[in-house]
Formats: C-alpha cells, structure tokens, sequence
C-alpha cells in the first residue's frame, strides 16, 4: 500500500480470502493517500496513486466453503461502498479463477460472462467494471511438479488452455 501510493500506475488491491471488503477497501484508501515511510534505508515521501483500485477475488468462510463475489448483487455493493468510502477512479478487476471459481478453471468462462452481463445491464457497473483476471496457459488444467512433465500446463493454479482462452477472449470482444 505504501509502495503503490507513490506509483503513477494502476496497481489493484484484492479482497482478503475471508471476503471482507472493507479491508480491501483500506488498502486502497491507503496507496491514494500521500505517506512518508522508510523504504529499503531512503527516506520516502509520496503522493498518492488515484489509479489504486480493487480485484475481487471471492472468499472463504470460517467453514472452509467458498464465497464467490462476482455476481451482479457484489458488484452493486462494491459500486455502492466506493460511493460510501469517496474513493477516486472507481475500479474493479473480477478474478474468475480461485474463490471465485472454487477453483475449477473451466468456471471462467461462464463467471466471465455473468460479470460481462452484468456490466451490459448496469450503467454504473459499466463504468466500474474495467476487466477480468483469467487463469490462462497453452495447456487446460495444471500439474504436479515432479510428474511426468507436460510442455505448457501449469504448475501453480489451474489454467484455461489456448483455445478455450482464445475463444474467450473472442466472446469477450464480442459482448463489450
């Protein structure tokens, strides 16, 4: 936070795994805000990035279960809490993948869509939502390291492969 809030460019802020958003919000509240810190042994004064903005990611209960935040209801909440907090630039990036998708990557598609609908029948969402994070590599799925290795599948979170992504990226040009 303290680092962004001398950046000139957007740097985007995720809820926490529990969802909350008013942590999310603070963070962002803080790198739009001037500070006077000690970085790396130099003395350090910013002052504010108006680009901070916010990535919804989902959550987690205190049960272990997922909490998607993407659907039209939290982005009207969120449009509503950056009215309520004055923050500047109003924006929001919705993650399809993690929480938001249990972590089923083939859920992207269809998340991205909702959140795409969303923005087609909601001015204020329109203007809010300014773009999705996508999970995205050559090969669908992931793997562990140490198996027997497959050229372009991840070995972190699971991904879209190529062709579901540039099939994505079509319907994405297409609905916007």
């Amino acid at each position: 936070r303290l680092t962004a809030s001398g950046m000139d460019i957007p740097v985007g802020m995720k809820n926490p795994t529990s969802g909350d958003l008013s942590v999310m919000l603070n963070s962002v509240t803080a790198a739009q805000h001037s500070h006077h810190f000690i970085y790396r042994g130099f003395d350090v004064a910013t002052s504010g990035n108006e680009l901070a903005h916010t990535i919804l990611r989902g959550g987690v209960n205190k049960f272990g279960q997922t909490q998607p935040n993407y659907h039209y209801e939290e982005l009207v909440r969120l449009a509503e809490l950056y009215n309520q907090w004055n923050l500047k630039n109003p924006a929001v990036i919705v993650d399809t993948n993690h929480s938001n998708s249990n972590k089923q990557y083939d859920q992207q598609v269809r998340i991205a869509k909702e959140v795409l609908h969303s923005r087609q029948v909601d001015p204020e969402l329109h203007t809010l939502v300014k773009g999705l994070m996508i999970e995205s590599y050559i090969e669908p799925g992931n793997q562990k390291i140490g198996c027997d290795h497959i050229y372009g599948k991840s070995i972190t979170d699971p991904c879209l492969g190529w062709e579901e992504s540039e099939r994505l990226l079509y319907t994405i040009a297409e609905m916007c």
